[in-house]
């Protein structure tokens, strides 16, 4: 075997140290993104190595290109060290690399940046600068040979195609984790700013409003299907909290779109099934309030991404939780998490005002979203192999997250009791668990089209629109397209616009429910 790498080595020196050197480069950088993966049995451990492998081809290519140039290869020892910074944080705090996290680093002070060079983290800068520069050293004693050319460009060919391949088929799996998340996430975040600046019609002209002092709250809840709830039927009691403070289910609500970037664009504009251009063109219903001297605020517990990156902005404060952690992180990010963030808005001294909360919800993995103490329905899963072996787990752990969603509203609930408010929740799409042979979203299932949505009314509110109250209850059952939102929300907060369809309105008489669910294709 060493006669053999060093008759390669001869042969093909460059081709051999790219391969030597992002072997290295992956066993020391790489793991790290492992270390927080829940592992339970030979599966678990079959797949990190046919992940670790294929993201160790990405390696390979950027080596391989690097390599060609002695001079370019200078700039491997920063990547090595940049990539090790990355890991440290991504082994110590499960850290991942993404736009919101870039956007909160542009308002990090030094002082902040101080409290995090720890003594290990200086020694891992050192020593990662210092072995990147040993292949560097080994490279200037090399020179390039025309097979030694050929053979590097049909490694990284290769490279490319399996990183490639495995990207694409699995859903960007390899480049939202380190070190390739630094291309994505800054790719993304030009992407969002991009966005932000694109002109787009304003809504909020000619708007008016009887009411003097009004909450609205929307939250947006994830992946929560209707007929997991209770008050719909299910057979197990996942929200009773809710059900308890007297929230209106709306058990047939149909959404078009099955996955979180389409689905929000489309429920927080005045887009419908028949004119699909608002989400591209116009502002969303923020806009309205805000020119009828709202205060407004977005609280996420997840990381924007382009397609509704305009609209948040469109809100006066924009607050996310945890940017440092990716939606799929396996480290608990609790909606719970949000509640000082919401109490301080809500108990705020303006007169009107609009808060959207962004839950986690159930966002898969399921058990990073609820704290052990809700774990009723047991066993959950202690993986994240989607199998039908693994269902029964796997709803477990759904429901202990509705379990959890159903106390956070309720806490949400309770700041807003006294108040004249209004809440409003819907789910962005539902979640499949094998039916029709598919799991979680982005399917197009029935189970995934009908997300769980209700509303809930202020006692104070009940008094102030006895007339909203009763129209509701009328229409709670109807069919209904999760286009009524834009509609219903502003008509529910006594605003009158040339915008608001009346027809479409849940607390309008005017109201007509969906005559046929029609799928939309995103554009």
């Amino acid at each position: 075997m060493k006669q053999f790498f060093k008759q390669i080595g001869k042969k093909y020196p460059i081709t051999l140290l790219s391969l030597i050197t992002a072997f290295g480069f992956s066993a020391l950088i790489l793991s790290a993104n492992y270390i927080n993966y829940p592992v339970n049995g030979i599966k678990d451990i079959i797949f990190i190595l046919l992940h670790w492998t294929a993201s160790f081809f990405g390696i390979f290519l950027i080596t391989l290109v690097l390599n060609v140039s002695k001079y370019s290869f200078t700039l491997f020892p920063l990547f090595f060290t940049v990539s090790g910074i990355i890991a440290y944080f991504t082994w110590q705090y499960d850290v991942s690399i993404n736009s919101a996290l870039i956007e909160s680093l542009r308002y990090t002070n030094f002082g902040e940046v101080r409290n995090y060079l720890t003594l290990p983290l200086v020694l891992i800068i050192l020593a990662t600068f210092a072995v990147g520069l040993y292949p560097v050293i080994q490279r200037f004693k090399i020179k390039l040979t025309r097979r030694d050319i050929i053979l590097t460009l049909t490694f990284a060919s290769l490279s490319l195609l399996v990183f490639y391949t495995v990207n694409r088929v699995k859903f960007n799996t390899l480049i939202v984790r380190s070190p390739f998340s630094i291309y994505f996430a800054t790719k993304q975040y030009i992407e969002e700013k991009k966005e932000i600046k694109t002109n787009r019609f304003m809504l909020g002209e000619n708007a008016t409003i009887k009411s003097d002092t009004i909450t609205v709250v929307f939250v947006i809840g994830e992946a929560l299907r209707a007929d997991h709830v209770q008050m719909n039927g299910y057979n197990r009691t996942t929200m009773p909290r809710i059900e308890e403070l007297g929230a209106i289910s709306l058990p047939n609500v149909f959404s078009p779109y099955t996955h979180t970037a389409q689905s929000l664009t489309y429920i927080l504009t005045r887009a419908d099934s028949l004119n699909l251009q608002p989400m591209f063109e116009e502002s969303s219903f923020i806009d309205i309030y805000k020119s009828l001297s709202f205060k407004t605020i977005w609280i996420g517990n997840q990381n924007p991404v382009k397609t509704f990156s305009f609209i948040m902005n469109e809100c006066d404060s924009i607050i996310i939780n945890k940017p440092q952690l990716s939606d799929y992180s396996n480290q608990k990010k609790l909606d719970s998490d949000l509640m000082p963030y919401f109490n301080r808005f809500t108990n705020g001294s303006q007169a009107k005002k609009l808060a959207i909360v962004h839950l986690a919800g159930n966002h898969w993995w399921y058990n990073k979203n609820f704290p052990d103490t809700f774990a009723l329905f047991q066993p959950i899963l202690e993986n994240k192999i989607i199998s039908p072996s693994n269902r029964e787990k796997m709803i477990n752990s759904y429901d202990n997250a509705t379990l959890f969603t159903d106390y956070v509203l309720s806490e949400f609930i309770g700041t807003l009791s006294k108040k004249n408010a209004l809440l409003i929740f819907l789910a962005d799409h539902g979640q499949s668990f094998g039916e029709e042979g598919k799991w979680l979203h982005a399917n197009n299932t029935d189970a995934e089209k009908n997300p769980a949505c209700f509303i809930w009314l202020s006692e104070a509110y009940k008094e102030k629109y006895p007339d909203r109250s009763k129209t509701l209850e009328l229409n709670k059952n109807s069919f209904i397209n999760s286009s009524f939102l834009f509609h219903t929300i502003l008509d529910g907060s006594d605003i009158k616009s040339p915008y608001i369809i009346s027809s479409q309105s849940v607390f309008s008489d005017d109201f007509q429910q969906e005559k046929g669910n029609t799928d939309l294709k995103a554009e």
